[in-house]
Order: structure tokens, then sequence, then C-alpha cells
């Protein structure tokens, strides 16, 4: 019986090494997406940024209802609230950049602004 508890182990053992390897390979490292970033800014005006922007664009959306004769997409507020806070960054001197393209001296940090996620950089 000895030998069959031994083998259950190793494969025990084996299955959760596999599994952490792939967790690992999937999903550690600096994010795979671009990331919101202003070359003279901080790791912290930039968050404050994303959040004002954020807001900024909840406010106008409120102000600005969608007219009834928009599709169920175009009257989704999230999207409206996304779209106009990238523009808002945009128009803030941000640029999207990939985070392969980062350099290491800079900080990244995710989260989110109220329900809208984001992902910055900064010095």
């Amino acid at each position: 019986m000895p030998h069959k508890t031994v083998a259950r182990n190793d494969f025990a053992l084996a299955a959760f090494s596999l599994a952490i390897l792939i967790l690992f390979a999937a999903g550690c490292g600096p994010p795979k997406h671009a990331l919101w970033y202003h070359p003279e800014k901080t790791l912290e005006q930039a968050e404050e940024d994303m959040e004002d922007c954020y807001f900024e664009a909840f406010l106008n959306k409120r102000q600005n209802p969608v007219p009834e004769k928009f599709s169920k997409v175009e009257k989704d507020p999230k999207a409206g609230i996304e779209s106009g806070a990238a523009d808002c960054m945009k128009q803030a001197g941000y640029r999207r950049i990939s985070a392969q393209k980062l350099e290491p001296s800079l900080r990244t940090r995710s989260g989110v602004a109220h329900t809208m996620p984001y992902s910055i950089a900064g010095k």
C-alpha cells in the first residue's frame, strides 16, 4: 500500500507545480496592456489626473444625457464615461504606452476610479 500513497503524492506535487508554473507565466510581471503615461508627471499626479478626468466625464455624461434614438450600446453610461475620461487624459498630455515599452525606472499602478479600471505609469 505505501507505494500507491507515494505515487499519489508525486502526482499531486507535479500537478500543483504545473498549476503554479501556469499562473506565473500567465499573470506575473508588468501589465501587458497599455498604460496612461505623461513624461513629466509622477505616479501620484497621474493617479489624481485619472480620477479627475473620470469625475469630469461622469459629470458631463449626467449633464448631457443621450437622446432616446441612440442604441443601447451608445447609451451605455460606462462606455461614455470611459471615452470621456480617455479624451480628458489625451487633452492633459497623456498618451497610451505599452507596458513592454516602459522605462524600468517608471512605477506603475492599476486601480479603479469609481467604477472604471485604469493603469497608469509615472516617475
